[in-house]
């Protein structure tokens, strides 16, 4: 009789591993489909900033509002195999990165134009959005969303959320 009973106890052990792994690998199967793993996909695109959120899940900025204040073409990104660029507000930048385990990445110091600003867009100053560009230590591709996740001057975390533009 105890033998019948540790076999079966084993049974339900191991029953209940393997259905914690499908279950976990199911996890991880509905994450790939909305998420990429694949830096290739972000590369050679043209990425708009959508929105800045705060830690708080307030969002700072969004692309609605630029555009109905005809900065529509404002806060771009476009990543190559050894740099981003793109246009602030009204510079041009560039700067080379690096790609790390787990999604990560490092932007170096940002260098651009130095044409003046006649009018700044409303939430977010070019200064501001290199700053956060210089801090970004991991991406995520969602869908159709580019995330980079990055911190303000004070250490609190934002994502900038990009989406991608027809060319």
């Amino acid at each position: 009789m105890k033998d019948y009973f540790r076999i079966s106890t084993l049974g339900l052990v191991v029953a209940l591993v393997f259905s914690a792994c499908a279950t976990k690998s199911g996890v991880i199967a509905e994450k790939l489909e909305i998420s990429s793993l694949s830096f290739d996909e972000v590369q050679g695109k043209v990425w708009v900033l959508d929105e800045l959120v705060s830690e708080s899940g307030k969002t700072v900025i969004n692309r609605q509002k630029l555009e109905l204040d005809g900065m529509g073409d404002v806060f771009t990104l476009v990543i190559d195999e050894e740099r981003i660029s793109g246009k602030g507000a009204p510079n041009r930048y560039f700067s080379p990165y690096t790609l790390g385990d787990d999604q990560e990445i490092s932007i170096s110091p940002i260098a651009g134009t130095l044409m003046m600003s006649i009018v700044e867009p409303e939430g977010l100053q070019e200064r501001e959005y290199y700053g956060y560009l210089e801090q970004v230590n991991q991406w995520l591709l969602t869908r159709d969303k580019l995330e980079l996740y990055s911190e303000t001057p004070e250490g609190d975390p934002i994502i900038l959320v990009f989406t991608s533009k027809e060319i």
